[in-house]
């Protein structure tokens, strides 16, 4: 017992950490391209790469992870090797300096997905695995929006070029983050039943064989390529529409973090007892109703409401996806699996980041302006992103569950006004023991009171020494 409080506190130190370091950073990145004068074009190569490195490697690190049994050395070197590669962005000066160490560092983060992914597939029990994420990423999740206030802040009043705003920000991120990594090697990894000699590379054909795993990857892919079309077009949006300062971008990037932090404890609970699907199709089909509200944004408050809408569904379906490759991937071959799955969705993201970039292009050459060519951009994606979520249908449990999310939801409501009552009622009680005790201290007060005038009245006054002066004095 006190051993999987010390791997839980661990992981969720891990988390919180690493989360705080990336948060004081990582929102600002396209704005930070976009100050340094960055066209679509190039911000659309700047997603796309960011996808496809932080990608492509994860089949060869899921394997090797799988096949020597332990992931903690990979979460260590790989999120170590990420942080400290803060620290050469101190020295850009052009957009494509940026690119390309965002992409190195991409390339370096590949080695920690698959191994995180495998590393809590074999911590967390299978009907409580939805509940675990959403408590874990629950951690990251104050570490990235205290990280970013506190950035965004900073930033705002330091001002000046970026070089001068962004120098605090990256040294913090390149310490915290490797201290993070650090974390990890406290964390004692046991090899369930010495399978690491023994422990096949990826079989694809089995793998193949796998039809939830496989029908799932497939409408993930169509559905990321067309989400990622409208990631370019956002910091043109947040920098160049709306004219938001580096304290507002603050706002709305740790909006949706906080919208889903509240919204994650429902979600696990729900996956785990009503299903994974439905909260997948829910929230995966909503999140077309994002890029349509960018595109008609002219003001900060537009944007904070389109953050709120992706915190709901980009939260409930997080959780439920992820619960759902760990439902659908078998424990030896765990992290070899998500590392495909992740490999398709970086060549999809990889694809539709850069057409999303030339998109803006493409409809100004057909006569669009500027405005026009960004709203016909974010029209595209956001039509992908419905379709592609109904397809969402067609997945199938592996799980058998006893219960829907309407039974939950009305169960969640009702525990919530039953607490609210509790508190309440504890409260009151509260209020009233300290009114009895008020009320008893005056009581004994004016009862003290009483017993000492009475004493005055029966006992003769004696004269003050003053008194007794002034009677000498007269006679």
């Amino acid at each position: 017992m006190k051993e999987q409080v010390k791997t839980s506190k661990t992981l969720y130190i891990r988390q919180a950490t690493n989360s705080f370091g990336g948060g004081l950073i990582n929102p600002y990145i396209p704005i930070y391209a976009v100050q340094l004068g960055a066209s679509a074009t190039e911000l659309g190569w700047l997603r796309s790469l960011n996808n496809l490195f932080s990608n492509v490697m994860q089949i060869i690190w899921g394997m090797t992870s799988d096949r020597v049994g332990r992931y903690v050395p990979f979460i260590v070197l790989g999120g170590a090797v990420s942080s400290l590669l803060w620290l050469p962005m101190l020295f850009v000066t052009t957009t494509w300096q940026l690119i390309l160490i965002v992409a190195v560092q991409a390339l370096s983060n590949s080695m920690v997905a698959p191994a995180w992914a495998a590393l809590l597939g074999r911590i967390l029990p299978k009907m409580e695995r939805a509940t675990g994420t959403a408590n874990v990423n629950a951690a990251a999740s104050l570490g990235t929006i205290s990280a970013t206030l506190i950035s965004g802040l900073l930033m705002q009043r330091i001002g000046g070029a970026p070089a001068e705003m962004y120098r605090i920000p990256l040294l913090v991120a390149a310490a915290t983050g490797f201290g993070a990594s650090m974390t990890m090697l406290t964390l004692k990894e046991k090899n369930p039943k010495g399978e690491s000699q023994t422990r096949k590379l990826l079989d694809l054909e089995t793998l193949r064989k796998n039809k939830s795993f496989r029908r799932f990857a497939l409408i993930s892919l169509l559905q990321q390529f067309f989400m990622s079309m409208a990631w370019p077009l956002f910091s043109i949006t947040i920098v160049n529409v709306t004219k938001s300062d580096m304290l507002q971008v603050a706002f709305i990037s740790v909006l949706s973090p906080m919208v889903a932090f509240l919204i994650r404890r429902y979600a696990g609970r729900l996956s785990d007892r009503a299903g994974r699907k439905p909260l997948i199709v829910i929230g995966r089909t909503g999140m077309f109703l994002y890029p349509l509200l960018y595109a008609f944004s002219t003001t900060m408050t537009h944007l904070l409401a389109a953050e709120v809408l992706i915190g709901v569904v980009g939260s409930i379906s997080d959780i439920a996806i992820f619960a759902y490759l760990l439902d659908t991937t078998t424990d030896e071959q765990r992290g070899s699996s998500i590392a495909v799955y992740n490999t398709l969705i970086g060549f999809a993201t990889f694809f539709g980041s850069i057409l999303g970039g030339y998109f803006v292009g493409f409809f100004g050459f057909l006569g669009l302006d500027t405005a026009s060519a960004l709203k016909a951009s974010y029209a595209v994606s956001s039509s992908g992103r419905l379709v592609s979520g109904l397809l969402f249908l067609l997945i199938s449990e592996r799980l058998i569950y006893h219960s829907t999310v309407r039974e939950e939801l009305i169960s969640i409501v009702t525990e919530d006004v039953e607490t609210a009552k509790y508190r309440i009622q504890k409260v009151d009680e509260l209020g009233e023991k300290a009114e009895l005790g008020l009320m008893r201290d005056i009581e004994q007060f004016e009862t003290k009171q009483s017993s000492i005038v009475e004493s005055n009245k029966k006992e003769p006054r004696k004269n003050t020494k003053r008194e007794k002066d002034k009677n000498s004095e007269k006679e």
